[in-house]
């Protein structure tokens, strides 16, 4: 044997043994670590931190399985069929029931097909068109479908809203659920409940073992982050190492670098080719879609500013839906406090002061602690100014019938609904 072609060989048996031992050595290293999480419980402490912060609404729904993970890899959860739930509000005095049907829609049992005197009106969207905090025909398209129900001229008629958004939906997930559930219900007109926090295209995960909605942002498959939720170590990793440091960016949804920040032009394509595909669909079956365009909802006073930053996203949703054809309503005027839906604000020199708004949006907002404000200020009652800078902005039923009030006449101008 030549001895000048020993010296590789050996060469190449160290390195392949040394890459052997290195990788044993990681191995062992990873079983260890996962051992120890298990054994000091660091994922149930995590859940355990993470419901604690939740609102009772969201714990509720999650505890009572209104949630299950489905194995699309778009969709990945939907609403589970025949799941129910109801919630005591305090602070309100009043009750909210959640039930969803064998459809996968929220609300009653349909009929397998559609009464001949029955239109419908299919809202499909995130937990806005789900309507939470409000029962089922205090919801958006319930309160669409007792106006048209008003206006239709032919008493024999009856209008139903129905919707089958989810919480946590993006544009992509929708188009998924109007595909696969909205369009087997036989819809007449559909409303599209656009919200610019809509617009991304990795969205979240619903964890069927421990019952939580996930936030998992690695950019790995969608089958396989499901099959590393089992380990520990990858929960703690991912949560160490994308989860934490995320968090710590003031308003991650507005820099470019987190994945899933809607100010991403990748994240604003996607959207607009999920949203074009729902056109498409609704243009090959002749049915009516209208978008109610809602800014990612917020104080009034924030929303009124010259410089507020979703203003930006909330043009690029109007021009988006102008390109695709479709007819729509925005909602900016609305939440600057114009009950009638017209923006006064947009338009206005820097030195035009900015006209008075005519009622408050915020006093619709669902969450406890700025309800107990309204009563208090409604009463006349001297509350301490604090409140809280991220409250639940979701909308109780007045909010959404206030709402209805400038939607529902854009929709009759496009000949939509009577």
């Amino acid at each position: 044997m030549d001895p000048g072609q020993s010296k590789p060989r050996k060469l190449s048996q160290r390195i392949s043994r040394a890459a052997l031992a290195f990788s044993l050595s990681f191995l062992a290293l990873c079983l260890f670590a996962e051992v120890a999480l298990r054994v000091t419980g660091d994922r149930e402490q995590t859940v355990a931190k993470s419901s604690a912060e939740l609102p009772p609404l969201w714990q509720k729904m999650l505890d009572d399985q209104i949630f299950h993970s489905v194995p699309d890899p778009i969709r990945r959860y939907a609403m589970n069929p025949g799941a129910s739930t109801t919630l005591h509000d305090e602070t309100t005095g009043q009750d909210w029931s959640y039930r969803v049907n064998q459809q996968r829609a929220r609300g009653p049992e349909l009929e397998r097909e559609k009464p001949e005197n029955e239109r419908r009106i299919l809202c499909v969207g995130d937990s806005f068109a789900f309507g939470l905090w409000c029962n089922n025909d205090e919801t958006l398209v319930g309160h669409l479908a007792r106006l048209a129900n008003e206006n239709e001229p032919d008493p024999s008629i009856n209008w139903r809203g129905i919707t089958i958004g989810v919480p946590g939906y993006h544009s992509g997930q929708q188009r998924v659920a109007f595909e696969q559930d909205g369009l087997a219900l036989d819809p007449d007109v559909v409303v599209l409940y656009f919200n610019t926090n809509d617009i991304m295209q990795n969205g979240f995960f619903f964890d069927d073992e421990l019952s939580i909605i996930r936030d998992d942002q690695a950019q790995l498959p969608s089958n396989l982050r499901r099959a590393l939720w089992s380990s520990h170590l990858y929960g703690f990793l991912t949560r160490k190492l994308i989860t934490e440091p995320i968090r710590r960016i003031p308003s991650p949804h507005l820099d470019p670098r987190v994945p899933y920040a809607h100010v991403r032009e990748d994240n604003q394509a996607y959207c607009k080719s999920e949203i074009a595909r729902i056109a498409e669909l609704c243009r090959e079956r002749d049915l009516p879609l209208f978008i109610v365009n809602q800014p990612l909802m917020t104080w009034s006073d924030s929303a009124r500013g010259r410089d507020w930053p979703i203003a930006k996203l909330y043009f690029w949703a109007r021009d988006t839906f102008d390109e695709l054809g479709i007819p729509q309503q925005g909602m900016l005027g609305w939440m600057r406090g114009f009950s009638d839906g017209v923006d006064r604000i947009e338009g206005l020199a820097k030195n035009e002061p900015l006209p008075e708004p005519d009622f408050r949006p915020d006093f619709y907002f669902a969450d406890p602690a700025v309800q107990r404000w309204v009563q208090a200020f409604k009463a006349g009652i001297s509350l301490p100014a604090e409140l809280p800078a991220e409250p639940d902005f979701h909308l109780l039923g007045e909010g959404y019938g206030s709402m209805a009030r400038v939607v529902y006449p854009a929709m009759q101008s496009a000949k939509m609904l009577p």
